[in-house]
């Protein structure tokens, strides 16, 4: 039987998409993920400041804003922001990489999203864009610049905004419904949290090179007042203290499709527990493996990407990679910005790359495990200690790294702060601080100060004593009959001392 030609096309045609494919976009967004998308906009446009305000009436959110005082929008810029169909020009150096972030981010949490922007020359502009209006084709309305102007002019916040944007979500969809009041302050607290831990990590290379100024605060709207800021600090996936395994980090170049990187092969030392290794809890299956950067903004934070099987005698092995503009042709980003696949061939090229000292892939991974396995052997248990903030000079905080372990992801920061009379100290577990009752200040001290660094052995006993307090461990009710008890012991002992210096 003979071969039969193919038949061919006697004509073709453009099909223009449903309207409805728009309202499908985004819908793997996070609300992390979400308004980590609107920083990288505001970074792309210059930003030097960013502000992530959570809008509160009472104890409930009720919107979301993220503030910046980058380059800004004239009329035509923020019709181009809010048009689905259009994908602006892309420099090489930019974090945005679809074109489609601002409304996909937005829309995949709220069912409005306002734009308020100013460029310098220009007048204020603003626009809305209505998730429901999806369906049928995006409808954007378009404000007066007046309207605009006071909307920028009430920005609220404490740097200069002679330009910049405002992009506010109205109607949250992804917000808590429960009617509890304690169940909405919690999860606005923990929400808060996820934000700084992800974003502290995904922009750890920008924040340390300190080009920006990240925070995140609560506005109450009927108060028409804004809570403290929190600032957003970089949570760096390498940075250990120390030496790591020996002979590592190494170089592993890896050529593919005639271009070529560098993956650095690291084995992170089994000593250290800090922030960069837990990376806000996170377990040690999901950390280990990838971190893939693109522009300096991570994309992945762990995973294998088919290159090896998860294994908790992996939880050391960790490799950044960064992305080329030739790379990235072997490698799909989701839109989230929060994993990466990789071809067969740029799989292949990984399997078959050999450091200058012939460490392979599979070689590396072994080494991993052997550290895992000298870490399981460790017979003597640290003494852990909460890893001290602010509040106490350098050698004494150098002395807790020396003789203890951290048991906490972050710095424990001692302040001085009135309290009730019946406190010596309170503990905020959520903003990682020991508070000391101001009232008794010049007692503890031995003299009236306004040294922050001020009663070093104090603040350092009361570290050592309520070690188990800042980590979820031991039982509730033991932590709150062991907290009556020494508040009633120090609150006896400061009366007596103050009865001595009087």
């Amino acid at each position: 039987m003979g071969l039969v030609s193919a038949p061919q096309p006697v004509g073709s045609r453009v099909v223009a998409p449903d309207p409805s494919i728009t309202s499908a976009i985004g819908r793997h967004h996070t609300l992390v993920t979400a308004v980590a998308d609107l920083v990288d906009n505001s970074i792309d446009a210059g930003a030097t400041n960013v502000l992530v305000r959570f809008l509160v009436h009472g104890a409930r959110p009720v919107g979301l804003r993220v503030v910046d005082d980058a380059s800004g929008m004239d009329s035509s810029d923020i019709d181009h922001a809010m048009t689905y169909a259009r994908k602006r020009a892309y420099d090489g150096k930019d974090l945005g990489h679809f074109g489609i972030g601002l409304k996909a981010a937005s829309l995949s949490q709220a069912n409005t999203l306002i734009l308020w922007s100013r460029k310098y020359g220009s007048p204020a502009v603003g626009r809305r864009l209505r998730r429901d209006t999806l369906d049928t084709g995006p409808l954007v309305e378009e404000f007066s610049s007046s309207d605009a102007a006071e909307s920028m002019a009430g920005a609220g916040v404490d740097f200069a905004m002679d330009t910049g944007t405002i992009v506010e979500w109205q109607d949250v969809q992804t917000f808590l419904t429960s009617s509890s009041d304690e169940d909405q302050a919690s999860w606005t607290t923990k929400t808060i949290q996820d934000l700084i831990n992800h974003l502290g990590l995904v922009l750890h290379r920008i924040l340390e090179r300190g080009e920006l100024t990240l925070n995140i605060d609560i506005y109450d709207v009927w108060l028409d007042f804004p809570g403290p800021p929190r600032p957003v600090r970089a949570i760096d996936p390498f940075a250990y203290r120390g030496m790591g395994q020996h002979g590592y980090p190494k170089e592993l170049p890896v050529a593919v499709g005639g271009t070529s990187g560098t993956a650095r092969l690291h084995v992170w030392p089994q000593h250290d527990k800090g922030p960069g290794f837990v990376l806000g809890g996170r377990s040690g299956t999901e950390t280990q493996g990838l971190y893939i950067y693109r522009n300096d903004r991570l994309l992945q934070a762990g995973g294998w990407n088919g290159l090896a099987t998860p294994h908790v005698d992996l939880v050391f092995a960790r490799i950044s990679f960064d992305l080329t503009v030739e790379m990235e042709r072997h490698v799909t980003i989701n839109p989230e910005k929060v994993g990466t696949t990789f071809d067969d061939e740029l799989r292949g090229a990984f399997v078959r790359a050999r450091t200058a000292d012939g460490t392979t892939l599979a070689s590396f991974r072994e080494d991993a495990k052997r550290a895992a396995k000298v870490a399981r052997q460790r017979v003597a248990s640290p003494i852990e200690a909460p890893k001290p903030g602010d509040g106490l000079t350098a050698p004494v905080a150098e002395a807790f790294a020396t003789h203890t372990e951290p048991n906490d992801a972050f710095p424990i920061d001692i302040r001085w702060r009135v309290l009730p009379e019946s406190q010596v100290y309170d503990i905020d577990v959520d903003r990682h601080e020991l508070v000391l009752n101001a009232r008794y200040r010049t007692a503890i001290v031995g003299r009236k100060s306004l040294d922050r660094n001020d009663a070093p052995l104090v603040k350092s006993l009361l570290l050592l004593l309520l070690e188990d307090h800042f980590v979820g461990t031991g039982s509730g009710a033991r932590k709150r009959r062991e907290g009556a008890a020494w508040q009633g012991v120090m609150l006896a002992a400061i009366q007596a001392q103050s009865a001595d210096g009087e």
